[in-house]
């Protein structure tokens, strides 16, 4: 049991570190979007996916580990989590503590993590609708009148819907 209570330690141990990484080059994303730089965020989303394909092979690990610890304690595999094992390790704070610890300290990192993804999504959404604008208001100076081009007839019954009649009343 011991070592799987470690090894659940050196793996939460793990995920914490890709997630401050996962942190960090969020918020490096928040700067690019802010500045409009679009080779800087076209690496940073290639980092990001590179840190979420080694996320998911932890968060494989981390599920095995749990799923041997749910065994030995003869516990439902399905209901394990770190917070249940955090309790059921009441008699042993040498575990305990580290695992409490880990555990708040995802929580806590997970949770900045969502408000910076949050603020990028908001970001990216108001640079599409700026581009959209953009776009439309370029389009619309292409079909826009002449209003402020004058000529010599403009002024003309013509111009102004008024038609004149070539036909000779006095014939």
């Amino acid at each position: 049991m011991a070592s799987l209570m470690e090894e659940l330690i050196d793996v939460l141990g793990e995920e914490q570190q890709q997630y401050d990484a996962l942190l960090q080059v969020s918020m490096n994303k928040t700067g690019a979007i802010i500045s409009n730089d679009l080779n800087k965020l076209q690496e940073i989303s290639a980092k990001e996916q590179d840190i979420l394909d080694v996320l998911v092979n932890v968060d494989k690990k981390r599920e095995t580990c749990m799923q041997n610890i749910a065994s030995v304690m003869n516990k439902k595999p399905g209901h394990m989590t770190v917070s249940r094992i955090v309790e059921l390790m009441e008699g042993q704070p040498e575990y305990q503590k580290p695992l409490a610890k880990l555990h708040n300290t995802l929580k806590q990192t997970i949770e900045q993590l969502k408000q910076i993804s949050l603020h990028n999504q908001d970001l990216l959404q108001d640079a599409v609708e700026m581009t959209e604008f953009d776009i439309n208001l370029l389009q619309s100076l292409d079909q826009a009148p002449e209003t402020a081009n004058y000529g010599k007839g403009d002024y003309s019954g013509e111009t102004l819907g008024v038609s004149t009649s070539r036909f000779d009343t006095k014939q």
